[in-house]
């Protein structure tokens, strides 16, 4: 009889190489198909492009480089359907060749079984957000800079989110402002602390303007409580200044960068940068949440595909157990993304929405194999 103590070591490096191999081989079909799923669809999009004016023209060599512009968002978002895919059929090779009944047979609960499974499958999560997060939101930026190059459209100048608070950059037929504050109230239309750079069409600076707060109505930026500099002049301080006037921007709208553009370190940054900005950071806290919680995740489609595979008791193929554990998988997915839709819409707290997905999907994964480890 095999010494109980070394029989399990010795076993579960090769279920964890079997386990590990199904993932490897689940993962890259998956990725193949999206690439082309992709590239086909940024070709049909390619012929069917309208070209406006400063849009430049596309090859299909751009179409293959966007495509994997955008290979490690996808790796990303894919994991958790690959480990629950990979686990259902690696649990279906270990009742097929009787690896779980002979394991059972000396006593090793199913906790104990699938504990490096889990354990490997979380090192994988990690390093995930360690490694593949940052690439994935660098080339994701630049694909997203390509769609607009080729296929975008010009849009209406937008307070945007940077280091240093909120810019804009506005044309009028004499000069070039580029406007900064630092706090808004969107709600209001007003804007704190600003700070205002004139410069001409030659693009010589002309003027500084301060001014503790700004209000925008109808198409006019009204300046209050502030004072102009220049070289020529000495300092003028005005109560209320007219600065802009343009019938196009009816509201003040705040361009910040998406979420997936940044990797989850610069991610909290952004985050706190936009609470001292005054914005609204509902959808940037739940992918911020979604990203950190993914480990979990992944664990949570080991547990869940464990206790509903190895439960079956036939040697044949079990069809019925695995369209079960399938759809209790997409039925997370579907519970996961309406989860995160109730939370960008504001309807749920975004905390909840970013970690509640994974949470559920971990203590439903924990309930059933405690559940298996009982009824043995």
């Amino acid at each position: 009889m095999l010494n109980k103590q070394t029989y399990p070591k010795i076993l579960f490096k090769y279920l964890i190489k079997n386990h590990l191999i199904n993932l490897i081989l689940i993962f890259s079909i998956f990725f193949i198909l999206i690439f082309l799923v992709d590239l086909i669809e940024l070709y049909r999009r390619s012929e069917n492009k309208i070209n406006y004016g400063e849009l430049k023209d596309i090859s299909f060599s751009n179409l293959i480089l966007m495509s994997f512009l955008k290979g490690p968002n996808v790796m990303q978002k894919i994991l958790p359907l690959t480990i629950l895919i990979g686990s259902i059929i690696t649990f279906i090779k270990w009742r097929q060749n009787n690896y779980f009944i002979v394991i059972r047979t000396v006593g090793i609960s199913l906790w104990k079984l699938i504990l490096p499974i889990c354990s490997s499958v979380l090192i994988i999560g990690i390093i995930s957000i360690l490694f593949l997060n940052p690439i994935s939101s660098i080339l994701n930026k630049k694909f997203y800079n390509l769609e607009n190059d080729f296929f975008g459209h010009k849009q209406i100048p937008q307070f945007s989110l940077g280091t240093q608070g909120l810019w804009l950059l506005k044309k009028n037929d004499n000069s070039t402002f580029i406007i900064n504050a630092n706090k808004i109230n969107q709600n209001k239309n007003i804007l704190k602390k600003i700070n205002v750079f004139r410069f001409n069409n030659d693009d010589k600076f002309i003027s500084k303007i301060k001014a503790e707060s700004a209000r925008y109505n109808n198409g006019k930026l009204e300046l209050i409580d502030g004072t102009i500099f220049s070289r020529k002049k000495e300092p003028n301080k005005f109560n209320s200044l007219l600065l802009l006037t343009d019938k196009k921007f009816e509201k003040i709208k705040i361009l910040t960068e998406k979420p997936e553009h940044l990797d989850v370190f610069s991610l909290y940054n952004y985050i706190n940068l936009m609470s001292n900005s005054g914005l609204n950071l509902s959808n940037h806290i739940i992918y911020f949440l979604k990203i950190l919680s993914l480990p979990i995740l992944m664990v949570s489609m080991v547990l869940i595909s464990a206790s509903l595979i190895l439960k079956n008791n036939e040697r044949k193929f079990p069809l019925a157990i695995i369209s079960l554990t399938l759809i209790v998988g997409f039925v997370i997915y579907f519970v996961a993304d309406l989860i995160l839709a109730l939370g960008s819409m504001e309807k749920l707290n975004p905390i909840l929405a970013g970690l509640g997905p994974s949470m559920l999907s971990f203590f439903s994964g924990c309930f059933l194999v405690s559940s298996f480890d009982e009824s043995k």
